[in-house]
């Protein structure tokens, strides 16, 4: 009995210390809030001055419209996480979505390194996977995403990917 008291504690702390000390690196949430964030010193322009604006204003205002929220994160280091675990993490670590509901998306972007390091992941909040499953947003991101990707069209791809989200996510 005393032994698996222990055990059990060991497991917490072990869990615990990995979830404090395994975020380490992954950015804090800008302030103020954006919703496009590029810390990408590989592709400081992956979007231009321009088209960031753009992006971030079409997404300030769907949030308003539907409440959902969405970010569109770029990065050139995964920081040995899978895309998947950096975008959930990020996610959390921020907020995106709100709390009662957990309808924040995460866009994670990682154009650095060669063919096959280059990374694109979308991460759903349990609020909106109903209507956006994981298979979903793997077809989104090969079907609209990669395409404009691969010849340099980096805001075209992501505005195909959030027409494709904005549609399943509000049927609008």
């Amino acid at each position: 009995n005393w032994f698996k008291i222990n055990m059990r504690l060991l497991f917490v702390f072990v869990f615990l210390s990995s979830i404090a000390f395994g975020q380490n690196g992954i950015p804090n949430a800008p302030n103020p809030a954006r919703a496009y964030n590029n810390y990408s010193k590989q592709f400081p322009n992956f979007l231009t001055k321009n088209e960031a604006n753009q992006l971030e204003n079409k997404l300030v205002k769907y949030e308003k419209e539907t409440s959902n929220e969405i970010v569109v994160v770029v990065v050139d280091s995964l920081l040995g996480y899978s895309s998947g675990d950096y975008a959930k993490i990020l996610g959390n670590k921020w907020g995106v979505g709100k709390e009662k509901v957990d309808n924040g998306i995460v866009i994670l972007i990682k154009p650095t390194g060669k063919k096959g390091d280059r990374k694109t992941f979308i991460a759903v909040g349990r609020g909106l996977e109903g209507a956006i499953s994981n298979i979903t947003c793997k077809k989104i991101i090969d079907n609209e995403m990669i395409p404009s990707f691969k010849i340099g069209k980096y805001h075209e791809g992501i505005n195909k990917a959030l027409t494709v989200i904005s549609y399943l996510a509000t049927g609008q």
